[in-house]
């Protein structure tokens, strides 16, 4: 999440730049390149908040259905490691989405 916050200050940081430059100056291009690599840091984060919220769902949908979280099926509902689902599950508990005490198998 903190990838997407960062993309904006520095496309926001960019635009300042090139609001306030001088002719004479060369920051143009420094401002171009902080310009994509916002940009980038925008999509990356705004796609890992995207797989949060999507295992955050299936987990809470397997809980009322099943009664525990079977993390082999989001991997094959989402598509990216086991790892990493593990570590959205974990995000979600923490922050409240998902119980503590629920089974992830």
């Amino acid at each position: 999440m903190s990838k997407f916050y960062w993309g904006i200050a520095l496309i926001a940081l960019a635009v300042l730049i090139l609001m306030n430059r001088n002719p004479r100056e060369d920051s143009a291009g420094i401002a171009v390149l902080m310009l994509i690599g916002g940009g980038v840091l925008i999509y990356y984060g705004n796609q890992y908040i995207k797989r949060v919220k999507q295992t955050s769902a299936f987990a809470l949908e397997m809980i009322r259905e099943e009664g525990k979280i079977d993390a082999r099926q989001i991997v094959q509902r989402i598509g990216v490691s086991e790892v990493d689902i593990r570590m959205y599950l974990i995000e979600s508990q923490r922050k409240g989405i998902i119980p503590f005490n629920a089974e992830i198998v």
